[in-house]
């Protein structure tokens, strides 16, 4: 079994769409769900669109996701004929629609299927800096997900770890290492990390990171695209595919992210990778979003209530007597609809 042959890719609302057609241009299965018609005409011809019609966004209602799921059968229909084994959902929590979508089909997927798929999310995060309803969105768009019960791995991806706005470095990096990850066919003495063990890294529960190591393992535990890890040491697997023979030290990734269950190696990489799943979702992260939510509502609310106490004083205003020339006429003002008939009347002579 090739994996990326068995692999869909279903992109929510407008930034996981954007981020499956990078996919789909490399020959990944693929399909794009969203309410927006203005969004869903950036990916030009693609095939697997699935308009959402009547739910352009959920403007803060999550409860609409289901709604929208009902409304909408030829989406329904099409996630119940998906042939391949790993489903990856993409979605901004931050947004609307992804947001608000994203436990809803995971779950529908899950009920369809059942044990029969490996369903894998990818979160992404929104910055710091933006504004309350995205943290807000994020912060419950998370908790439904780890309410969900057999769900895969979970790739939370972190708009803050962009520099300056252009946020197209994330995806580019994002998808050129699950691209890597799951389509390695490296070979070489003693032992290789084969599509079995991927696929149990892919379904394994809890948050998983994969980066490059061209320059120590710092690229994998902060410098990367990544949410920052929860500080329990907590992992099941990792896994690495060496391009030399000394090139990273297990005994250093360890050290960092705790004591796994399983190390699987590889090596003939065309660049060492690393992976790592099964660690705890990095909810001191996401506590700090809702925590800037609540207070970014707090001083809102502040400011509206400050706002409510604005007045114009009374002022005395004497009128002037305005002086008269001789021979000028005061006319007579006209009202809003006589003036609108006289300049009719007057463009018509």
């Amino acid at each position: 079994m090739e994996i990326k042959k068995n692999t869909m890719i279903i992109g929510l609302g407008n930034c996981g769409c954007k981020i499956t057609k990078l996919f789909a241009d490399m020959g990944y299965s693929t399909m794009f769900a969203n309410g927006s018609e203005q969004d869903l005409k950036v990916l030009g011809n693609m095939k697997g669109i699935y308009k959402l019609d009547g739910y352009d966004g959920f403007g803060g209602h999550r409860e609409r996701a289901m709604e929208c799921l009902c409304d909408n059968v030829e989406f329904t229909e099409a996630l119940e004929k998906i042939e391949q084994k790993i489903i990856i959902l993409i979605y901004a929590v931050g947004g609307s629609t992804g947001s608000g979508l994203s436990a809803v089909v995971a779950q529908y997927i899950k009920d369809v299927y059942g044990e029969n798929k490996i369903i894998v999310t990818v979160p992404v995060l929104p910055k710091e800096n933006e504004a309350i309803n995205r943290h807000k969105n994020s912060y419950q768009a998370v908790q439904e997900l780890m309410s969900l019960d057999g769900i895969g791995a979970t790739f939370f991806l972190d708009n803050n770890n962009c520099e300056g706005t252009d946020l197209r470095w994330i995806n580019k990096t994002f998808v050129s290492l699950l691209d890597a990850f799951l389509t390695d066919d490296s070979w070489g003495e003693p032992n290789n990390f084969d599509e079995s063990e991927r696929l149990e890294m892919l379904s394994d529960p809890g948050a998983m990171i994969i980066s490059y190591c061209k320059d120590g393992i710092e690229k994998l535990l902060t410098d990367n695209i990544f949410a920052p890890l929860q500080k329990d040491r907590v992992c099941n697997n990792i896994g690495v595919i060496h391009k030399d023979k000394n090139d990273v030290d297990i005994d250093i990734i360890v050290a960092e992210v705790g004591k796994p269950l399983n190390i699987s190696e590889g090596w003939g990489g065309k660049c060492t990778l690393i992976a790592v799943s099964g660690m705890s979702f990095p909810v001191d992260h996401i506590q700090r979003l809702g925590k800037l939510a609540v207070d970014g509502q707090k001083e809102r609310q502040h400011n509206i209530e400050m706002a409510k106490g604005h007045s114009l004083p009374a002022l005395e205003f004497n009128d002037i007597e305005k002086p008269k020339i001789k021979g000028n006429i005061d006319k007579p003002k006209l009202t809003g609809r006589d003036a609108l008939l006289a300049m009719r009347k007057k463009a018509r002579a």
